[in-house]
């Protein structure tokens, strides 16, 4: 680990790293391919300065004190380059003001406490302008659906996807492909069978189902349950199998009664947030059913 991240310190120029394929795929009125929307450097970089974050909690679960320093220092610098190389505090955008350029360094803590909300609040209206649709890729897709995600926007995450246009999973649906392509609009080439535009996998289990670990006790002999009921969807049912057993959520809306069933495997514990209740509810292991109003 340290010889590929030191590697990428060995390529940076003033800590700003600028090779490699960008937001690859990313979408707009173009051929598909390398980075277009986001300047490559933007994305590396903030990949770069993401290996470094990993070397810092390796080291200091292995007790690696003068590499924990380092990187820590290292973090410091390459995230003051980045700033200062592609963050505009007058407009408060990145980049190129781009959906990929904005959700990276809002995913990776990497904006200023200060201009957190009104970066949010661009990337927010970008996606508004392009009539609640993405422009991110391949590498901006995570990021982007995760950033909304973190920051309680899930309505607006449904309302990007819940449709059958391009870009969209529900026009591949409508197309009639049986697995994720690599394009957006399967009729304009490339690979029929590909797995990239899957990182909304995620966002079924941990936003709309709800399961999560705890980030205090990783694992999941302890974790969390805390569904986002959006838009006009009136269940979800999901499971995951952890290294202590299968977890369920089956979750329904009718009615004006939401109902949320929940399966915690033997000797593990869970933090349950029933929408609308502003407390949660610590539960150990059996089957539950919550139920309020909604």
């Amino acid at each position: 680990m340290r010889g590929y991240v030191d590697y990428l310190t060995s390529r940076a120029d003033n800590h700003i790293v600028s090779h490699g394929l960008g937001d690859w795929y990313d979408y707009g009125d173009f051929k598909a391919g390398f980075s277009k929307n986001t300047p490559v450097p933007l994305v590396a970089t903030t990949h770069y300065y993401l290996d470094i974050c990993y070397m810092i909690e390796a080291a200091r679960m292995v007790g690696n004190a003068w590499d924990e320093a380092y990187y820590t220092r290292l973090a410091k610098e390459v995230k003051e380059a980045f700033n200062e190389k592609f963050f505009d505090p007058v407009t408060r955008q990145y980049g190129t003001a781009s959906q990929a350029s904005n959700a990276l360094p809002l995913f990776l803590d990497l904006v200023d406490p200060q201009y957190r909300e009104d970066v949010l609040g661009n990337l927010v209206k970008d996606i508004q302008e392009h009539g609640n649709r993405l422009t991110t890729g391949d590498v901006g897709n995570r990021y982007l659906f995760q950033t909304l995600a973190r920051n309680g926007l899930n309505e607006l995450m449904y309302t990007m996807h819940n449709h059958e246009e391009t870009p969209g999973y529900g026009f591949q649906l409508k197309f009639g492909a049986t697995t994720l392509t690599e394009q957006w609009d399967p009729r304009q080439g490339s690979s029929w069978n590909h797995f990239m535009m899957g990182q909304i996998d995620k966002w079924f289990f941990a936003s709309l189902a709800g399961i999560q670990y705890d980030e205090e006790r990783p694992g999941y002999q302890h974790f969390v349950i805390r569904p986002e009921p959006v838009g006009d969807l009136t269940y979800v049912k999901a499971t995951h199998e952890s290294l202590y057993g299968t977890i369920k959520v089956d979750w329904q809306r009718k009615n004006g009664i939401f109902t949320l069933n929940v399966s915690i495997p033997v000797n593990t514990s869970a933090q349950v947030w029933v929408p609308g209740e502003k407390e949660p509810r610590e539960i150990s292991s059996g089957d539950y059913t919550f139920t309020t109003n909604l």
